[in-house]
């Protein structure tokens, strides 16, 4: 697989480099094939399985500015996600599912220095998981420095809007996962004015955040959570969200 990313990260380059170079978004971020291929090299490590496919969602953290510009221009991510179709099949290799490539805003992130996550993520049409709504918010959104949010499947957004929500595939559950790799409580989002909290509720696949597992951390814009293999990526709205690829374009929480 190393000589297979290694050929899409030179067609992907001289896609960029040569034949767009008069595109805004393509002098912004010169190194943009080089991270998106680094991206899916450092998931496949995880995975440590060289024949299977390659992730399916890429999740570009921008500051915040870059995204809202990046959303202005759906025809970008259009493009983008097209020439990686191309490339990618061209080298021989394939995507787990339809690829989809997901914006977010990211305050920490410098201009012209997005983050790239690559991940697996189920993106097919009647996906198992279930969104469950309180009827009633008990939280005063001005509680809230920002609104927060959970993306499944691609395109499906779960608002991040009480002060703790269970995950797990218990039907008492804020976020019911009807996948049996998920424990029946497997973790915990603690919203408090200036941060986002992510605990495992000592589940038996575990919770991990960018590959690594943990029992308790801050999340980010961007970051991409897998419980024991089920996948959701957290944004806020401090910066725009979008995306584009197998499934219809997202939009943020209202």
């Amino acid at each position: 697989m190393k000589s297979r990313l290694d050929e899409i990260e030179s067609r992907l380059k001289d896609l960029i480099e040569n034949r767009l170079a008069a595109l805004t978004w393509r002098r912004e971020h010169p190194n943009l094939a080089v991270q998106i291929v680094e991206a899916l090299r450092e998931q496949l490590l995880v995975e440590n399985q060289d024949n299977q496919p390659l992730p399916n969602v890429l999740v570009f953290a921008m500051h915040p500015q870059e995204a809202a510009t990046w959303q202005n221009n759906p025809d970008w991510l259009n493009w983008l996600n097209q020439a990686l179709l191309e490339t990618v099949r061209e080298a021989g290799a394939s995507f787990a599912a339809p690829p989809v490539i997901q914006v977010v805003g990211d305050p920490r992130q410098p201009p012209g220095k997005p983050r790239i996550t690559a991940a697996y993520q189920d993106t097919l049409p009647g996906s198992t998981a279930v969104l469950h709504l309180p009827v009633e918010s008990e939280a005063d959104p001005s509680t809230f420095a920002s609104r927060a949010y959970l993306i499944l499947h691609g395109s499906r957004f779960f608002p991040l809007d009480q002060p703790v929500i269970n995950i797990g595939r218990r039907s008492d559950n804020q976020l019911v996962i009807e996948d049996l790799r998920v424990s029946r409580t497997h973790a915990q989002i603690r919203r408090t004015k200036n941060q986002t909290l992510l605990f495992d509720l000592n589940s038996s696949g575990g919770t991990f955040v960018n590959g690594k597992r943990i029992t308790q951390t801050t999340l980010f814009p961007g970051d991409v959570i897998s419980l024991a293999g089920f996948t959701l990526i957290y944004g806020e709205d401090g910066g725009e969200s979008t995306s584009v690829g197998g499934t219809s374009p997202a939009q943020p929480p209202v």
